[in-house]
């Protein structure tokens, strides 16, 4: 019960973080189109030095570099699995733009502006490789999202761009980590880690705040009243998790699988609707009202969701 507590306190307290953005916009001080701009703050600051912070935390040694190239090859098997088991899943929807955008909702976790943050605040000081694990199952997840996401999105196969994959500030920051790391130099400049947390340290509060931004524009009716949100929600955080965490048990009988990685596997395929789901409507002419209402949908349901998942995984570990 420890473990469902912990968790419940910090999903609790990161949805209550959305609140001033939602009375921001509520109270006319901002527009949710002005939520853009702390985005991508977010995403080119932000995001990078939080990646960059728990990277430098952790000790690299063979074993956990082997763990880590099995861990990313898991979840780019699972995460092509899960795109192509959608197919299926929404073959009852006509419209392709809905179709894609519902494809996309249940494919594509919110990891780098939810899940890791939430590992920060749970595992940082005590489980540190957990948030590494969960960094290098970023890394993969934003090379589909930036490949696979767009053309589930838009349709079209020639909107992926390699530049964009390579570029990415979530892969930079973790290979400018782990050179800092192996090399020493971390070490014997500590300033650098120090300068990284001041930065990593806005991710949590911010994310949480465009979030509430979004949803004040959103009718609570469009929310709750839409059958597909639920059923969305029930594949993205409840089916796609207790699989792959099923699927963790299982190699594990036979590959040295750890119980970080578990949970590392765990938050990483637990968490809500990709936020960028809204962001890849808008650039690629997909289903802009799907995004929004699947986003915040599952992001509200996932306050009751991931305490209760994780405390049975944490049960199933012990």
């Amino acid at each position: 019960m420890d473990a469902f507590l912990i968790m419940l306190k910090n999903v609790i307290v990161f949805v209550l973080l959305a609140v001033p953005g939602y009375l921001l916009v509520k109270g006319g001080v901002m527009t949710t189109k002005e939520s853009g701009v702390i985005s991508k703050v977010l995403t080119y600051v932000g995001l990078p030095f939080m990646i960059l912070t728990s990277t430098l935390k952790v000790e690299f040694t063979k074993e956990f570099a082997a763990e880590m190239g099995l861990l990313f090859l898991f979840g780019l098997v699972f995460t092509f699995l899960m795109v192509f088991v959608t197919a299926f899943l929404s073959k009852g929807v006509r419209d392709e733009k809905k179709k894609g955008m519902m494809r996309f909702a249940m494919s594509f976790a919110n990891n780098g502006f939810l899940g890791i943050p939430l590992a920060t605040a749970v595992f940082l000081n005590t489980r540190p490789a957990v948030v590494t694990f969960l960094v290098v199952l970023n890394i993969m997840n934003n090379l589909m999202l930036f490949s696979l996401g767009i053309s589930i999105v838009s349709g079209d196969k020639s909107a992926i761009r390699l530049k964009k994959l390579l570029l990415n500030p979530v892969l930079l920051a973790f290979v400018a980590g782990v050179i800092l790391n192996v090399s020493g130099l971390a070490a014997k400049v500590p300033a650098v880690g120090e300068y990284s947390t001041y930065f990593s340290s806005i991710v949590t509060a911010l994310s949480m705040v465009v979030l509430g931004i979004k949803l004040a524009d959103v009718p609570f009716s469009k929310l709750f009243l839409n059958g597909n949100m639920y059923y969305v929600s029930f594949v993205r955080l409840i089916a796609f998790p207790v699989l792959s965490v099923a699927l963790m048990f299982l190699l594990r009988t036979f590959l040295p699988i750890s119980d970080d990685m578990i949970l590392g596997v765990f938050i990483a395929f637990v968490m809500p609707t990709a936020g960028l789901a809204s962001t890849f409507a808008d650039q690629y002419g997909g289903d802009t009202e799907g995004a929004v209402v699947y986003t915040l949908g599952s992001t509200v349901l996932s306050v009751g969701v991931i305490p209760l998942l994780y405390w049975l995984v944490e049960w199933i570990l012990k």
